[in-house]
C-alpha cells in the first residue's frame, strides 16, 4: 500500500484544539456583545474567531439562545458581585446608595450585555429551574433585602420600584436621553 504524501505546508489546513472551547466561545461571545450587541451575533462567527469547525459550538451549545443565555448568567452573576462588593464597602446605613451607584456603573460600563439582561426577552423565556433565572433572581435579592429591612411591609413593591428607577436610569443614559454623571442622578433619586 502506497503512503499518501504529507501536505505541502501551503495546503495543511489551520485547526487548533481549544482546551476549554465553551469557556473561549463565551469569552468571544462576550467581546462580540460589548463590541455590537447581541442582534448581530452567530455561532459560526464565533466559530471562525476560535478556529474551530462551525459545527463545534454546537457541542456546547444547543443554539444561539442557549449561548445568549449563558452568557446572560456569567452577565447577571458579575453584576451580583457588583452590587454585593459596593454594599460590602462601607457601613449599612449607606449601603442601598453605594448598590444603587454600583448598579448604574454596571450598565454604563456594559451597556450591550446589560441591555441582554434586562431588554431582551432572555429571562422571561427562560424556565423556573433553569441558571439563568437563579442568576437573575440572585441579582436583585441583595436590593429586596435592603428594602425588607427598611420598609418591612411593602419591601417588594419598594424594591421594584427602586429596581425601575435604575433601570430606567441605565436605559435613558445608553439611548442618549441622559448625559448627567450617575452621581448627580443618584444625589436626586429617592433610592
Amino acid at each position: 500500500m502506497k503512503r499518501k504524501a504529507a501536505p505541502k505546508p501551503a495546503e495543511r489546513r489551520e485547526s487548533y484544539h481549544h482546551g476549554d472551547l465553551r469557556r473561549v466561545l463565551l469569552d468571544a461571545a462576550h467581546a462580540e456583545i460589548a463590541a455590537h450587541g447581541a442582534q448581530s451575533l452567530s455561532l459560526s462567527s464565533l466559530a471562525r474567531q476560535a478556529g474551530v469547525a462551525q459545527s463545534a459550538p454546537y457541542r456546547h451549545f444547543a443554539d444561539r439562545e442557549e449561548l445568549l443565555a449563558a452568557v446572560a448568567t456569567e452577565g447577571f452573576e458579575a453584576f451580583t458581585r457588583a452590587i454585593l462588593q459596593a454594599a460590602e464597602a462601607g457601613d449599612e446605613a449607606g449601603a442601598l446608595k453605594r448598590m444603587a451607584a454600583a448598579y448604574l456603573r454596571f450598565g454604563e460600563e456594559n451597556v450591550e450585555l446589560y441591555r441582554l439582561m434586562f431588554a431582551s426577552r432572555l429571562v422571561p423565556g427562560s424556565g423556573p429551574d433553569s441558571p439563568l433565572q437563579a442568576a437573575a433572581w440572585a441579582s436583585f435579592q441583595p436590593l429586596l433585602e435592603r428594602v425588607a429591612a427598611a420598609e418591612p411591609q411593602r419591601s417588594n413593591t419598594a424594591a421594584n420600584v427602586r429596581w425601575a428607577q435604575l433601570h430606567g436610569l441605565v436605559m435613558l443614559k445608553a439611548d442618549g436621553f441622559l448625559d448627567a454623571p450617575a452621581e448627580d442622578l443618584l444625589a436626586v433619586t429617592a433610592i
